[in-house]
């Protein structure tokens, strides 16, 4: 069993952390489980959650020029526990989407013209803040203008911020994939961006 934060109390942090930086949001009605919101002036704002550091973005198709699924609004809100899987502090980036899907297509051709060991349809692109692959990561660097200054902990909030096993939630793909080659890497000694897996999805 892996716990992690519950993806409640993280919204709840970073919708806070926004409220306390003076942008306040209202809930935007959708179709759909994606968590979109407005600000006051206009502008539109996709909440991202993760208790890894990491941006999982999908693709709907392998082809340079795919449709990603942090497309759509304005802003990204991305917001991950300060120490993985636990409560307490958050890091909340608020990134132009523009910023973050250039980012994520520029890491993903980086990622094909080091010649990886692939069989193709790879649809996750992520981006990682931390260690990561060596095309996609420091992003916690990388996008530090971006790091909204205002502290919030999840456990000072209203929100049950109690742990959830991860078999009780949807995972995403790029999640599980991350875990696997976190684990991986521990058992061989290994810096994680040695350890490459490939999906193969029938």
């Amino acid at each position: 069993m892996v716990n992690k934060v519950s993806n409640k109390a993280l919204l709840e942090a970073g919708l806070e952390v926004m409220r306390t930086t003076g942008k306040s949001m209202r809930k935007m009605q959708t179709n759909s489980r994606a968590m979109k919101y407005q600000l006051g002036n206009g502008e539109t704002v996709r909440v991202r959650t993760c208790n890894d550091h990491v941006l999982v973005v999908l693709a709907d198709s392998s082809e340079e020029d795919a449709t990603l699924n942090i497309e759509g609004t304005d802003h990204l809100l991305i917001v991950m526990p300060e120490v993985p899987r636990m409560g307490g502090s958050v890091f909340v980036y608020f990134v132009p989407t523009t910023v973050a899907v250039n980012a994520a297509r520029q890491s993903h051709s980086d990622w094909l013209a080091s010649k990886p060991a692939t069989k193709g349809n790879n649809r996750t692109w992520n981006i990682w803040f931390d260690d990561g692959p060596a095309t996609c990561s420091g992003f916690a660097r990388t996008w530090s203008q971006y790091l909204l200054p205002t502290k919030v902990s999840t456990l000072s909030l209203g929100t049950d911020d109690r742990t959830v096993s991860s078999t009780q939630e949807n995972r995403p793909l790029g999640v599980v994939i991350a875990e696997a080659r976190k684990a991986i890497a521990e058992a061989a000694g290994v810096g994680i961006g040695a350890v490459k897996i490939t999906v193969a999805l029938d």
